[in-house]
């Protein structure tokens, strides 16, 4: 192989991989979806406890005055 061929294929190569970096760290990125959260109660002597809360997207819009 000569070396015009393999320097192509190496600047081909770093493309890909940086391509492929960036695909890595966006999938690892949440998506926000609005109406999913969480509530952390915290009593004085306890432990903090986490609960997950799903909101249905009707309850969403009456909660922030979207419907009457």
């Amino acid at each position: 192989m000569n070396e015009g061929t393999r320097n192509q294929l190496e600047v081909k190569l770093k493309k890909m991989l940086n391509h492929f970096d960036q695909i890595k760290a966006k999938q690892k990125q949440p998506i926000p979806q609005p109406g999913i959260g969480n509530i952390i109660r915290r009593r004085g002597g306890e432990k903090d406890k986490r609960f997950s809360i799903f909101l249905e997207p009707r309850l969403c819009a009456a909660a922030a005055g979207w419907i009457a």
